[in-house]
């Protein structure tokens, strides 16, 4: 057998648990007294504040979703309005451009 293996079989053989074992393990599980609650009826604060804060964060997630869709809407009716304008624009310049070719042509 390997210095390993004997090792091994020294630290799992078993062992008597010290005569004070019973009385270590009782006090850690030994229930610890739970304050009572102030109130039994519907009325819990804390469940209310919570819910009120989630409330409110939701509404807050709400409001800034909506300024973000407001505010890309109308940068993208910016983008649309400049791009009407520069198109008018050429057009405009274009039927100038015909029109004195026509009138040129007419005397």
């Amino acid at each position: 057998m390997t210095d390993f293996e004997d090792q091994l079989r020294r630290a799992l053989e078993r062992r008597d648990p010290s005569p004070d074992f019973a009385a270590r393990v009782m006090s850690r599980v030994a229930p610890h007294p739970k304050p009572r609650p102030q109130s039994t009826a519907w009325f819990d604060w804390r469940a209310w504040a919570a819910a009120a804060v989630a409330a409110s964060l939701l509404a807050a997630a709400t409001g800034l979703d909506i300024n973000r869709r407001d505010r890309i809407a109308r940068q993208e009716g910016e983008e649309a309005r400049a791009q009407l304008i520069q198109a008018l624009s050429i057009t405009s310049n274009e039927l100038n451009k015909i029109q004195k070719k026509v009138q040129g042509a007419l005397r």
